[in-house]
């Protein structure tokens, strides 16, 4: 019987990454893959051997997709994004809680600062404070001019065994930019104090859900003041949601949904979980 060809068109690598890469900080070793999507894998690497002494002794790289999707190009994307990213790294330098920018490098990668920590989704239950230590980061960065943008999702939101918060995953984030002509610089600058507003929307929900006896009269009005931008995006975007689960977990049942990283991915992805099951 013919065995039906994986589908790695559903990845952003159509194979394992690279066992080595090189970064301005020195060389550094392939450790495990964290998650592998359709537009990028981040992994961790080791670094095997310095160029100062200031070097990072682990860093998270992130691949983005290089190889096309039915037959369109996007590597050009991942170009993009990283250089987004980039920037965004920049204008938060010495924010704690925010890794640092690590460097980058052909085509379309780069590498943050790894951070010692699990995420949110990962607890049984968040540290007493989490969430007053997160209203500091996020009332910083939004000071940054900057919305997160991202906040939903409890594996950005990372916890250290200090219980300490960090943040990750910019790549969907937003940040003013003072510098564009009126009207852009206004229209950009509405999108990021709506997606500010939203941060803390997302941040109470969370507390309110996790810990909803450490929440305040007015954090819980704001936990549950979820704009019409929010609303309408949920709509359109749940039924595209379900499809894409549907198929993936098809997929997925058929055999063919194999990721090239499979045997580095050793750990739990509560996100994979909702089309594996």
């Amino acid at each position: 019987m013919k065995t039906r060809r994986a589908n790695t068109q559903m990845f952003a690598l159509p194979h394992r990454p690279p066992a080595w890469v090189d970064l301005p900080g020195g060389r550094y070793r392939l450790e495990k893959v964290f998650k592998h999507d359709f537009f990028a894998a981040t992994c961790l690497y080791e670094l095997a051997s310095a160029r100062g002494a200031d070097a990072l002794r682990r860093v998270v790289v992130k691949f983005g997709r290089t190889q096309p999707f039915c037959g369109l190009p996007c590597l050009w994307l991942s170009e993009l994004l990283r250089a987004h990213e980039r920037d965004l790294y920049a204008a938060m330098a010495g924010v704690r809680g925010v890794p640092r920018w690590a460097g980058e490098f052909a085509p379309a990668g780069y590498a943050v600062e790894y951070i010692d920590a699990r995420p949110l989704d990962h607890l049984d239950a968040p540290p007493a404070g989490l969430f007053d230590r997160l209203r500091t980061l996020f009332d910083t960065i939004h000071a940054r001019g900057i919305g997160y943008a991202d906040a939903n999702k409890r594996s950005n939101i990372l916890v250290t065994d200090a219980g300490e918060a960090y943040l990750i995953d910019y790549q969907i984030s937003v940040r003013r930019r003072d510098d564009w002509p009126w009207p852009l610089r206004a229209i950009l600058r509405s999108v990021v104090a709506y997606l500010q507003r939203s941060d803390l929307y997302h941040l109470y929900k969370h507390k309110r859900r996790l810990v909803p006896g450490e929440l305040t009269s007015e954090e819980d009005a704001l936990s549950r003041r979820r704009g019409w931008l929010h609303t309408l995006h949920r709509r359109l975007t749940d039924p595209w949601r379900a499809l894409r689960r549907w198929f993936l977990r098809a997929q997925y049942r058929s055999g063919r949904l194999e990721s090239p990283t499979a045997t580095l991915e050793d750990h739990r992805q509560p996100e994979k979980e909702t089309w594996r099951g």
